[in-house]
């Protein structure tokens, strides 16, 4: 048994009853998201994302909802989402269906009744704290506690009939998700090594360092999945860094009393099989969001402040119409109308404004990526 835990290690959790009118609104709210998951289309590369703030302090759920929407736009999932979350405190009103075990488990049930699993994606967010033995905290305070384990949920995706997945934990302690999701069929990206702390969960914030640097910095940005938690590590890398040397900088009667921040080293492994689902599954995405970052750069260097190597007017245009051109016709494969590619394009472009001014060289390098011409295969020996 896991130590002080009644479950034996088990997903589940300890629940006080809701009221009457909340447990009818909830029952109603969870039977809506799962009815509203369209079917399976044949042929394509579906992607079904699950993102769950476990712990009702408001930066999980904050982060829980930004993710799920850049999940979203990356992979051509609007209408294939599911949110949980344990809200943002007792008594606030719930802006989705609770993140229970029950509810968990049968959003991972009513997906994988639904996909193909030799064709299809599912991606699993789930962010909280953590503890020392891999346990992510469920928690509602005053009303529920419990734990959600990687055996326990690498058994729910097994027992869903799910395959091709990509499993991300943002929580303390998180690398304890890294060995029992090592297999060719997922991708698994935790914020913390096994035996390390994240930062940045404190509740007024609205992400944690993981969050912030993967999703809205890397993914927001316009990078692709694993790359872009490369390019994150880097990010976290400089947030602590600042962090330590603030701490250093107390004086030494305040540097006791508190421990010294120990870099978070985030975890991945990359099953091979399911980073080729991952990366048809992203194509359609990173063609919209090469549209956008590309429409944002031509506007730059027609008002005379190109991002760096942009300059060239026919050569930013050159690439943003090749990016709608295959934005459109991955989208016509998908059933998308050239007015729905076109508002995603648009929606982009203003993310990439809003964030321009405080990821200055992250915007410009994925940009240039984008406006940089294909590598053409290499010749074949004979």
């Amino acid at each position: 048994l896991a130590q002080g835990d009644p479950l034996g290690g088990q997903f589940g959790a300890v629940e006080a009853a809701m009221t009457p009118p909340e447990a009818a609104k909830q029952v109603e709210m969870m039977a809506s998201a799962l009815s509203n998951i369209p079917a399976q289309r044949p042929g394509v590369v579906d992607t079904y994302v699950l993102v769950a703030s476990l712990w009702n302090d408001p930066v999980f759920e904050n982060e829980a909802k930004e993710a799920a929407a850049i999940l979203a736009r990356r992979y051509d999932a609007q209408e294939r989402t599911i949110i949980l979350s344990a809200g943002r405190g007792a008594g606030l009103p719930r802006a989705y269906p609770a993140a229970t075990p029950d509810n968990f488990q049968a959003a991972l049930g009513k997906i994988g009744a639904t996909i193909d699993p030799n064709e299809d994606l599912v991606v699993v967010f789930v962010t909280s704290h953590g503890a020392p033995d891999g346990a992510v905290a469920l928690q509602e305070k005053g009303r529920m506690g419990g734990a959600l384990r990687a055996l326990p949920l690498r058994d729910a995706f097994a027992q869903a009939g799910i395959r091709n997945k990509v499993v991300i934990v943002s929580a303390c302690f998180s690398g304890y998700f890294i060995l029992p999701f090592s297999d060719d069929n997922t991708v698994v990206l935790t914020a913390a090594a096994a035996d390390k702390t994240s930062f940045g969960c404190e509740p007024q914030r609205d992400w944690t360092f993981f969050g912030d640097a993967l999703f809205n910095h890397a993914l927001r940005g316009g990078q692709n999945l694993v790359d872009g938690f490369d390019e994150a590590l880097v990010t976290i890398s400089k947030w602590e860094d600042d962090m330590h040397a603030k701490w250093q900088a107390l004086p030494t009667g305040q540097r006791s009393q508190q421990p010294e921040p120990q870099p978070s080293n985030p975890q991945k492994n990359v099953g091979e099989a399911a980073m080729a689902v991952v990366n048809k599954a992203e194509s359609f995405g990173n063609a919209i969001n090469c549209a956008g970052l590309l429409s944002f750069a031509l506007d730059r260097v027609k008002t005379g402040r190109p991002l760096k190597g942009l300059a060239d007017v026919a050569a930013v245009t050159q690439a943003q119409a090749a990016a709608q051109a295959k934005a459109n016709t991955e989208g016509a494969a998908r059933k998308r109308s050239p007015q729905d590619i076109a508002k995603s394009i648009a929606t982009v472009s203003a993310n990439t404004v809003q964030v321009f001014s405080t990821q200055v060289p992250e915007v410009s390098a994925h940009a240039a990526r984008c406006a940089a011409p294909a590598t053409p295969p290499a010749p074949s020996g004979g």
